[in-house]
């Protein structure tokens, strides 16, 4: 006899609950959405919430799954209803929500439903910034308020600081024209939430966030500044050299010459014994060379305002702006031809937008 998931009672042979076990259990569910609903819609308070969850979870059978869906859902409809401006006060929403239903953090957030509601208040703090509702220091605060309250990690934070970022330099760049007020705008928040322009992540390295970053860079070195050194690198910088950008990932090949030995034989076969054949050769053996792209290594392309310098495990070069002879960009990086060596060298993995335009301030300086 197997028992009933429900109210753990006989069920039958062939039964796994109770039909009048599973129409509670049903009507339970709905109970607790529209609990949740009236939560969420200020018509339910937290103490009615966690008495009538006490009730659901004793004459509906619902369990920890259940509430955990339930709740997932509710908050996610919550999530998208809302529009900043956010108070200080909507973290405590879901807090006392997750102490009305008696339910661990790690549970209830197991789809991700808090993490979604922290990112986008964290994003509507952020938006009040860049569209000049909210300084800086209120706008950090804000975001303090939200990760001190709700279980977001560090890495939820700062990739939600780098997408509104993003987003803040796409708006900034639809015109071509970045303003002096926008400007100050992104160097206060980069300098505030420690966001290293020259050293993003891979996935904004081509991203507008970069674009507007590197069009600062461009603009000062036109005028004699170069950018602060916010960080230390692995390489070696010459005297008044400072690194205008780092691209991650880059691969580094550069031209090999293979040569083939072709031999080019002729003759007639004579016949020696049965099945015995001597060809006397009268042709010549002659050297075919093949050039190729080898590459070289994977690792950093450090961009300086004097140097291009590779550095990988296997391989590294510094190449000077003064021995480049030639360059042809590509959608994925650029070809170098160097004075004094004909090999040529391919650096891909990046967008080659930056280096072209630093080439030609170089040259024009």
């Amino acid at each position: 006899m197997s028992t009933c998931k429900y109210c753990n009672k006989s069920a039958g042979l062939f039964s796994s609950a109770h039909k009048e076990c599973e129409e509670k259990h049903a009507i339970g569910v709905e109970k607790l959405r529209k609990l949740l609903d009236d939560y969420f819609h200020g018509v339910a308070q937290g103490a009615t919430v966690q008495h009538e969850v006490s009730q659901l979870r004793k004459e509906n059978f619902l369990n920890a799954d259940d509430i955990a869906s339930e709740f997932s859902n509710a908050l996610d409809n919550y999530t998208a209803a809302i529009h900043r401006p956010f108070s200080p006060q909507m973290p405590q929403v879901v807090t006392s929500l997750v102490s009305a239903v008696g339910e661990p953090y790690s549970l209830l957030d197991r789809n991700g439903a808090i993490t979604r509601f922290a990112q986008k208040l964290i994003k509507g703090h952020i938006a009040e910034y860049f569209t000049g509702k909210q300084s800086i220091s209120a706008t950090q605060t804000a975001i303090n308020g939200v990760t001190l309250a709700l279980p977001i990690t560090n890495d939820a934070v700062g990739d939600t600081c780098y997408y509104m970022l993003e987003k803040a330099a796409t708006n900034f760049l639809k015109d071509g024209l970045l303003t002096p007020q926008e400007e100050r705008l992104v160097n206060e928040y980069t300098t505030s939430f420690g966001i290293q322009p020259a050293s993003l992540p891979t996935k904004y390295q081509s991203s507008d966030i970069a674009k507007i970053s590197q069009a600062g860079i461009l603009s000062g070195l036109q005028q004699g500044q170069l950018p602060p050194q916010t960080m230390g690198y692995p390489i070696m910088l010459g005297k008044g050299e400072s690194v205008l950008w780092v691209y991650d990932d880059v691969k580094c090949f550069e031209e090999k010459v293979k040569r083939e030995y072709i031999s080019n034989r002729g003759g007639v076969s004579i016949k020696i014994a049965k099945g015995v054949y001597y060809r006397p050769s009268t042709g010549r053996t002659k050297p075919v060379e093949h050039n190729y792209m080898n590459l070289e290594g994977t690792g950093n392309l450090y961009v300086t305002n004097k140097h291009l310098i590779f550095n990988s495990p296997t391989k590294g070069v510094k190449i000077p702006y003064t021995k480049i002879i030639g360059v042809t960009p590509y959608s994925d990086g650029i070809e170098l031809n160097r004075d004094g060596n004909a090999k040529r060298m391919i650096l891909q993995g990046f967008d080659s937008w930056f280096v072209m335009n630093l080439l030609s301030v170089v040259a024009n300086s």
